[in-house]
């Protein structure tokens, strides 16, 4: 953990140095760290540059980095200076209390934002200052807002323990902001190639239809030739349902295409530890069959309608493993793999594994 924010001042560093005195915006040091935020356009780190490069040139404690979203609950990506306990505290209650998250949820609008500005416009920020803020010991906060892609946004914000940020302060930060959105934009541009062309995290992308889903399962990206093959094949979506949350199931085949899915890492910007999800047109791989010869629309809605245990005994069954195979490696009973089974053949309507394996074949490409 590192050292108190109360024993410190000045502005905070990603290493947790101090320094007296904030960097003027002529200072070598500003355009130092502003071609150290430039070189690490689309890379991990660039979010954490950025704000450092923020934290130049305004006096604070303390930092965070919050990715926001409409539809989906804050999700703290980074801190410096913040005890580990405070930021637990905000994941169980601040983050329904954040006046900056009801703020973005109302106007989606990019820009310098400050507590004191807003901490008069909802409830939830009547609560935040009188249950949060002296808990965190933060007097006043700027948040910094960058749009991302499907109504979502990163804050990065600065925040001090006594006072409130001057007007000199807030000036200066929204004198930068434009440039710091520029850098923003390009690295936002910069990953949407890596999924074009297959970038660190993403493999084999290229331009085939894609879905990018975050950790709630909300949509972030989808291209146009994705949306055209879920509007032609109605068996895509069932099958999404299927392999989102479903362990060792990567890929399934609808009625026109093979479904690819895969897990993104906490790290990755546009989605932490959401999935990807693509499609190779079976015609493409020379397994297309006769559109009337499977029923994938009925098949894949009975797959979306297993539980997340049933899912993994199927998957592993059309792998071909026996139920004592599956009992060890999942670590539960033959009993309660065969009770599971009885389930699973009453919603596929077959009597038998060997009738449950040949309806489902059509959906689990042969290893």
């Amino acid at each position: 953990m590192p050292p108190s924010p109360s024993v410190m001042s000045g502005p905070a560093l990603a290493d947790g140095v101090r320094r007296t005195e904030p960097v003027r915006l002529t200072d070598a040091e500003w355009f130092a760290q502003l071609g150290e935020v430039a070189a690490s356009i689309g890379s991990d780190s660039f979010h954490r540059k950025l704000l450092h490069l923020a934290g130049l040139c305004i006096r604070h404690d303390s930092s965070w980095i919050i990715r926001y979203s409409r539809v989906a609950p804050p999700d703290v990506l980074y801190t410096s200076s913040v005890p580990d306990e405070i930021v637990a505290f905000y994941d169980e209650k601040g983050q329904y209390l954040d006046p900056f998250s009801a703020r973005w949820k109302r106007n989606g609008q990019p820009g310098v934002v400050t507590l004191s500005e807003i901490a008069a416009e909802g409830p939830e920020a009547i609560l935040y200052t009188k249950i949060f803020t002296p808990t965190a010991n933060i007097a006043d906060e700027i948040g910094m807002f960058f749009s991302t892609v499907g109504h979502c946004c990163f804050g990065l914000f600065l925040e001090r323990e006594k006072g409130s940020f001057s007007k000199a302060d807030i000036a200066r930060a929204k004198l930068i902001f434009p440039a710091l959105e520029g850098y923003h934009r390009s690295h936002l541009g910069q990953l949407f190639n890596q999924l074009r062309t297959g970038g660190p995290g993403v493999s084999e992308v290229v331009t085939r239809p894609t879905l990018i889903r975050d950790r709630h399962a909300v949509e972030v990206f989808s291209n146009a030739s994705w949306r055209e093959a879920v509007a032609a094949d109605g068996s895509i979506l069932p099958l999404i349902a299927a392999l989102d949350g479903a362990e060792g199931l990567t890929t399934l085949q609808g009625r026109d295409y093979l479904l690819k899915s895969e897990p993104f890492d906490r790290d990755f910007p546009l989605a932490p530890g959401g999935r990807i999800f693509t499609l190779e047109a079976k015609r493409d791989l020379g397994t297309a069959a006769p559109a009337d010869s499977v029923e994938y629309r009925a098949a894949a809605q009975i797959l979306q309608a297993l539980t997340p245990r049933e899912r993994d005994i199927l998957t592993l069954t059309m792998k071909g493993q026996a139920t004592g195979q599956i009992a060890q490696g999942l670590a539960i009973s033959k009993g309660t793999i065969k009770n599971c089974k009885l389930r699973i053949y009453r919603k596929a309507e077959v009597t038998s594994e060997r009738d449950l394996v040949k309806k489902f074949s059509p959906f689990f490409p042969s290893a």
